[in-house]
Order: structure tokens, then sequence, then C-alpha cells
């Protein structure tokens, strides 16, 4: 395989990536609507629904069990399976009245008797409803058991790959389609680009630019998005004088003589946190694209 042939893989399997990523914020979405929903449909209509959710994200990852984790694909993974058990749960509670409290009482019922504890009687009852389940390797590290044991392979050689230097296409179209991807970071540039003009052409701080206080999963979309910017060398990432990174706007005249770079960033819900209460954030500084105008 020549250089060309492998940077056309590469360029495939990371659009092939970003796609998948806008799906699982796509079913994310649909849990919210699902979850504020339950009290006007019945408990058929809510599990029904997060079925769909569950089998529409195994055919998202089916094929690409090999793949090398993605954080921001895991995260996305992460936060819709525990949104689907919180949503099951609050379906069952609020159709059978049943209560965190019951729950407790009937198992400490069936398990401690005397001095004993008997936790295979909540084993037998289980085992006539269970059905096994298969998860993505990419979540074995959130799953409490213990993994296969893995006889190692005798090491291959290695293969010394030719550096090629890495060239950028004289023109991208990424922001100038039509889709809704394209016209979120198209939106994201104007607000970018309007703050940095209100503020004297300073830098802005990064995390303070993309942290959402009040939804994480807008400061990962902000993030992601971003990071597409950073590529086309719209905008460049610099350190700041405390060690953070800060956002700069890159003037058009020197954008092409800028070489292309690439944004890394690990973020969880605690970092953003923090981040949030070290700027004083109360509202984002970032606003999600309207609906209609997608």
């Amino acid at each position: 395989m020549d250089s060309s042939e492998s940077q056309s893989q590469t360029s495939a399997e990371g659009s092939a990536q970003d796609v998948r990523i806008l799906c699982l914020q796509n079913l994310i979405e649909k849990n919210i609507e699902i979850e504020q929903q339950i009290e006007s449909k019945t408990f058929d209509q809510s599990i029904a629904a997060i079925e769909e959710i569950i089998r529409t994200a195994n055919d998202i990852n089916k094929g690409h069990e090999d793949r090398r984790t993605n954080s921001t694909e895991l995260v996305l993974d992460t936060e819709l399976l525990r949104r689907n058990h919180e949503v099951v749960g609050k379906a069952i509670q609020y159709n059978t009245n049943f209560t965190d409290r019951m729950v407790i009482t009937a198992i400490n019922e069936l398990v401690f008797k005397e001095q004993e504890e008997d936790w295979d009687a909540v084993c037998a009852l289980a085992v006539q409803f269970g059905r096994p389940l298969f998860s993505n390797d990419s979540m074995l590290p959130f799953i409490d058991v213990a993994p296969k044991e893995v006889i190692p392979k005798q090491r291959a050689q290695r293969k010394q790959k030719s550096q090629v230097e890495e060239k950028r296409p004289t023109k991208s179209d990424k922001l100038d389609r039509k889709d809704e991807g394209a016209a979120s970071v198209t939106h994201m540039l104007k607000q970018i680009r309007q703050i940095y003009r209100e503020g004297g052409h300073q830098p802005i701080p990064y995390f303070k630019l993309i942290c959402n206080p009040n939804n994480f999963m807008d400061t990962v979309q902000n993030a992601l998005q971003l990071s597409f910017l950073v590529k086309e060398n719209i905008i460049s990432i610099e350190n700041g004088d405390d060690g953070l990174p800060l956002v700069r706007v890159v003037n058009s005249k020197n954008a092409d003589g800028n070489e292309s770079a690439q944004a890394i960033c690990s973020i969880d819900v605690s970092f953003c946190e923090k981040m949030a209460k070290h700027y004083n954030l109360r509202e984002p500084m970032l606003k999600r694209l309207p609906a209609n105008e997608s």
C-alpha cells in the first residue's frame, strides 16, 4: 500500500468515526426525549423505545470491535448506557409504584436469614429471566468481571515504515457542506469570531470557551467541533501563562502559511465542573445551533 492509499484509508476511518460520534449524540438526545415522556407513555412504549436505541447502538458498533478506542466515542457510549439504565428504572418505578425502599426491603427479607446471608436465592430468581448480553471491548474497563486469559502470540518482526510528508488539500469543502454537522461547526465559528473581536483580539481560554456548566454532553460536542476548526487552521491553540490552553483566531492572510495541527483533549465530568468553577461559569459561552437552522 503506497502513501496515498494509506492517507486515504486513514481519512476514511476518521470520517467514519466522526459519523459514529454524531449518531451516538443523536441517540442520547432520543433517550432524553423518552425520559421526558415517561409519564405520558405506557410502560411497553417506553421499553420498546429504549430497545430500539440499544439495537441502533449495536448496529453502530457492529464491525468496529477491533478499532482503536476513541476517548470521545467511549464517553458517549458510556453515557448512553448509563442513561438507558436510568430510563428503564424510572419507567418501572412510575408504572409499578415500586420504590427503592421496597426493593431493598424485599432483598433483605430474601437474603438475610438469622445470622447468614444467602445471595444464591437472588441468583436463583434472576436466572429464570436472564439472558446473555454481549458488550463491546471498549466497555470492559467499566465491567467488574475477570477478563478471559489471553495467550500471547509470538511477536512478529516489525516492518519499517517510510516517513511520508503530510500534504493538505488545497481547498476543503468540509465547512461548506449543508449537513447538520457542518452547520453546527460554522455556527460555532461565527460565535468564536464574535467573542474574539469583543475581547479585543485577545486569546480566549480554551476550557472557558467549550465548557457548559449545565450540560456535559454539550461540552464534549464543543470540543469535537473545535477540533475541526483547529485541523482546518481556522483557529489555533497555544499554552497560556497559567499552563491552560488558549484559543486564537487565525488571520486569514497568514492561514495559508500555517501547517495543519491536531488538538488532543482529555476531559470528564469532574474536570468540566472544576473548569466551570475556575472561570466562574454560570452559562456557556457557546450556544447550540437552533434545530430549525441546522
